[in-house]
């Protein structure tokens, strides 16, 4: 199966969200050894995956930018930023001198 850029997103917070669901049963809820192993082992499996995933994520930006094109138009403004968040301010300020670029060029185009 091939994943899309979000699909990938959707389930990395999909297992952010069952593993903070995990760690509040373990914290709030009277619960046997067995299950406490059984939670513990299943949130390592699922870090473990989210790792996994998160740098699936990676390498599928730079290979698939003619197709994330569409995708991209399609994301919240908050599923924009997520990943911009994560780079260096190095990287987020070349990101906003080429986003400035673009947006002059399609000005003065419009402009003729």
């Amino acid at each position: 199966m091939k994943l899309s850029y979000k699909d990938i997103q959707f389930i990395i917070e999909a297992i952010d969200n069952l593993i903070k669901v995990y760690e509040e049963r373990l914290d709030s809820e009277n619960i046997d050894e067995d299950e406490i192993s059984d939670i513990g082992n299943d949130s390592m499996f699922l870090q473990t995956l989210r790792v996994d995933l998160t740098n699936n994520l990676k390498q599928v930006l730079p290979h698939n930018q003619e197709n994330l094109q569409p995708e991209l138009l399609n994301l919240s403004a908050q599923d924009l930023m997520q990943p911009v968040l994560q780079l260096p301010i190095s990287q987020r300020l070349v990101l906003v001198d080429a986003i400035t670029e673009s947006i002059r060029q399609e000005l003065s185009l419009n402009q003729r």
